[in-house]
């Protein structure tokens, strides 16, 4: 149940009807509320990351090897199964401060022009806007887990590299309250043109990625299929349903459809199998995508028949 719960963070909507949210919902969202729960997450993520690695573990897992556990890199040196480009990585850059400061940096910036691209694409009409922003919904999250390797095995690591999806956050809460003005980002993340958008799916977007990042880490097979499923399930649910879910609606929820849904579980399915397989094979995670692939089939299969359900009016998709 725990592992279910722990990769339950996102859904696929492959909807086609929605209520367009205006400004004058800006009044009916309690701002200081969002940071206070955003800001909350956050900490208590930090917390019980650093607990898990500190304590004996959650006596609840019935497996002891998926389990969240402690990545070998967070205990020193580099993981005993590390490729030799790990191991060069390592001797190069160290397991100090700065080599994590850098790769935070680095990963944000590589975010913040992975976005920019689809946004130039989409001004330029080479790309649909709602493709657009489903790419980036899509792709986003794989993009910062392919940066994990650039940071230190130092425990502090997974909170450097939190960092990132953390700023995004504040970016997008910013953007959506009127703090900050910047109508491209409005345009290319949000699903009608209106920054209040921002505050829910976008910012609930990266607050999961905090958490996973904090929480979970490279070494656990449940953090990556979390990321998997919300990223890769999610956005290609939206992106195939919408194509090919006219003629195959669900009968106990017409928003959702047949193409759309197995969309979800290829997907994110898929993408958890090659995020175990990865690192599974620079060393970071015990466990390997043979091992994993049963349970993470039934987690993928869970999800799919979770995000039919017609929850979309009373939780957010990036939660339910």
């Amino acid at each position: 149940a725990g592992a279910v719960t722990a990769v339950r963070l996102g859904v696929a909507p492959n909807r086609s009807r929605r209520r367009k949210l205006t400004s004058h919902d800006a009044g009916h969202i309690d701002t200081g509320r969002v940071v206070a729960c955003a800001y909350a997450v956050c900490v208590g993520a930090v917390a019980l990351g650093d607990l898990s690695r500190r304590g004996p573990g959650i006596a609840s897992m019935p497996s002891r090897g998926w389990a969240p556990t402690a990545s070998p890199k967070t205990r020193g040196g580099s993981p005993p199964r590390a490729v030799p480009a790990v191991q060069a990585l390592d001797a190069i850059l160290g397991d100090g401060p700065a080599r994590d400061a850098g790769a935070a940096l680095g990963a944000a910036v590589g975010a913040y022009l992975w976005v920019k691209l689809f946004d130039v694409l989409a001004s330029k009409k080479i790309l649909e806007r709602k493709l657009s922003r489903k790419v980036i919904h899509t792709t986003s999250g794989p993009f910062f887990a392919l940066t994990w390797p650039l940071f230190s095995s130092s425990p502090a690591a997974c909170y450097f590299a939190a960092c990132v999806p953390a700023l995004q956050a504040v970016r997008l809460f910013g953007i959506g309250s009127g703090l900050i003005k910047n109508e491209n980002a409005v345009r290319a993340v949000s699903r009608e043109g209106d920054k209040v958008e921002l505050l829910k799916g976008p910012l609930i977007y990266t607050i999961v990625l905090v958490v996973t990042t904090a929480l979970y880490w490279r070494g656990s097979p449940e953090g990556v299929a979390a990321l998997a499923l919300m990223c890769g399930g999610d956005g290609m649910a939206d992106i195939v349903g919408r194509r090919l879910g006219a003629g195959n609606k669900l009968p106990f929820n017409e928003d959702k459809s047949a193409a759309g849904s197995l969309a979800f579980f290829i997907v994110g399915f898929g993408m958890s199998i090659g995020f175990v397989a990865l690192f599974h094979h620079l060393g970071y995670m015990e466990m390997d995508a043979g091992a994993a692939a049963g349970r993470l089939a039934v987690l993928a299969a869970a999800c799919t028949v979770a995000e039919a359900l017609p929850v979309t009016g009373v939780l957010d998709d990036n939660i339910s």
